[in-house]
């Protein structure tokens, strides 16, 4: 599977893990880059821009490619969203949210942890 379908197969997979735990979601669009194009839309989620990360192995803790994900999900998610990294490697079921709240420290939660949780995220 080349990269473009594994990355439309993520985000499909998140969009459906979204809407089963009662936060519907779709794809996002693709085309622009930006806070006008998160790869994940969810209404009930709208402070947040999501970018999905799916990948052959575990990425949360590579520094470098932290990095590169941080700085995307930062630079596409604007000044009025918090930028989110959610990530899923292959063989695991457990999504990972990177919260990149902006004054805070990078913090993993599992998807599950985190949806129970958006209240406190987005008053902080």
């Amino acid at each position: 599977m080349n990269s473009r379908a594994k990355g439309k197969r993520g985000e499909l997979d998140l969009a459906h893990a979204l809407t089963a735990a009662g936060f519907p979601a779709s794809r996002g669009q693709q085309r622009k880059g930006g806070e006008e194009s998160p790869d994940v839309i969810c209404e009930a989620l709208r402070g947040f821009h999501i970018e999905a990360k799916i990948t052959a192995t575990c990425k949360m803790h590579s520094p470098a490619q932290l990095r590169e994900w941080d700085a995307q999900a930062q630079r596409d998610a604007g000044q009025f969203r918090t930028p989110l990294v959610i990530h899923r490697w292959n063989g695991n079921k457990t999504w990972w949210v990177r919260l990149l709240k902006p004054g805070w420290p990078a913090v993993w939660l599992t998807l599950p942890e985190f949806l129970t949780s958006t209240h406190i995220w987005e008053s902080v």
